[in-house]
């Protein structure tokens, strides 16, 4: 309902306008006189800018109001229009100049009432001559009060209206503020909910993007490898090419499984789910590696021990991507040795190579980058660097 007045204040007007209207003819005498409906009408016209300008509405009801008491006629409701406009100037019109209507109406309701006062005491009322008393039950009553100035209760009365409709009116602009500043908050409170979502959904698509890098460069590397190798067995050794193609078809079967696993996160309908890899498939992967042709020393050093999925998830990652730069950078005829070593408190884990490249790969890829932001990530270190004579190192430390 309020919000429903606020959002159509001139129909509120004209509905105030109607219901004081007719009040007061309801409510009023006969001998009001015209010069009474005159400024009557005035003051319930001027409800019709409250809205726009309610110091007007204030300035008029209360002039209106004096007049119906120059008058010397009774309260009415078209003289409550006084009122309503203070209310509103307090509501949704300045602190200041509310506070200024206020004091105003509050001197002007003293001056009359001081007024008021002075002249019912000077008026005098004879004393009847004795006589006899007739009393005829009869006969309308006697208004002894026809010669009193009106003051509708004085000062007190006028004056506690006055700081009602003020007060009533503050407490409405202070609802209204505080109605505001909530709805701020739930506005910014929205707005930081979509960028935490946006955020979320961005660093989402970063891991996507660094997973998808990890599983098509080493899965193409594996796939041109033994395709080069099938190629030159494929006259002298076709038994060979065999092997190389089966190798083909499981290396790329694997491949687009973690791609459907990957493309699953991104909302899509639910693939054929498998597990995520771990260190538990490094065998598997360096299995792979070996039958591309690259001889691969694999060692585990420690008691192996259950890991958390990320911790786990990273070092499949990292051994992967080192291996796929071996492919890439190392040349044909470079070995690997892979350590993987259990520590009390942490996961070390050594990639390296003999292989002819000397310094870090370049290139706008994800590799080197996406390992050492795995690492940090999980509050490790991370460090890839030639060797001092040839081939290439990767060592990264995990916490688990």
């Amino acid at each position: 309902m309020l919000a429903v007045c606020r959002n159509h204040p001139k129909a509120v007007d004209r509905g105030l306008t109607v219901l004081i209207g007719l009040s007061t003819v309801v409510t009023a005498d006969a001998p009001e006189g015209f010069e009474w409906w005159v400024v009557s009408s005035v003051a319930l016209a001027s409800l019709l800018v409250r809205h726009r300008n309610p110091a007007i509405t204030f300035t008029v009801g209360t002039v209106v109001s004096l007049l119906h008491l120059a008058m010397g006629n009774d309260l009415r409701p078209v003289d409550l229009v006084a009122l309503i406009g203070l209310f509103s100037v307090a509501a949704w019109g300045s602190r200041r100049l509310s506070l200024a209507l206020l004091a105003a109406g509050l001197l002007a309701a003293a001056a009359w009432s001081f007024y008021a006062s002075e002249a019912n005491s000077r008026t005098h009322v004879p004393l009847p001559p004795p006589r006899t008393i007739v009393i005829d039950p009869l006969a309308p009553p006697i208004d002894d009060d026809e010669s009193q100035v009106q003051d509708w209760g004085g000062f007190a009365g006028v004056g506690l209206s006055l700081s009602v409709a003020w007060l009533a009116g503050m407490n409405t602009r202070q609802r209204r503020i505080r109605l505001s500043v909530l709805e701020q908050r739930a506005a910014d409170l929205e707005r930081e909910r979509d960028t935490q979502a946006a955020l979320a959904v961005a660093a989402e698509r970063g891991r996507i993007s660094r997973e998808l890098h990890d599983v098509v460069a080493h899965a193409l590397s594996v796939v041109v490898l033994q395709a080069q190798g099938a190629q030159a067995e494929l006259e002298r050794r076709p038994e060979r090419t065999r092997e190389a193609l089966d190798a083909i078809v499981g290396t790329g079967r694997t491949a687009l499984g973690e791609i459907r696993r990957l493309l699953g996160a991104l909302g899509q309908d639910a693939p054929d789910w498998e597990p995520r890899p771990g260190a538990e498939r490094l065998p598997r992967l360096v299995a792979d590696i070996r039958s591309a042709g690259t001889p691969v020393d694999f060692r585990v050093e420690g008691e192996p021990r259950p890991l958390s999925s990320t911790v786990d998830l990273a070092v499949y990652r990292i051994v992967q991507e080192a291996l796929t730069n071996v492919l890439k950078h190392a040349g044909p005829d470079a070995s690997v040795t892979i350590v993987v070593r259990y520590e009390p408190e942490a996961l070390e884990i050594e990639v390296t190579d003999d292989g002819i490249a000397a310094e870090a790969p370049s290139g706008t890829g994800h590799g080197l980058e996406g390992m050492r932001e795995r690492v940090n990530v999980l509050g490790g270190t991370f460090d890839a660097s030639p060797l001092p004579e040839r081939g290439f190192a990767v060592r990264a430390t995990l916490p688990s």
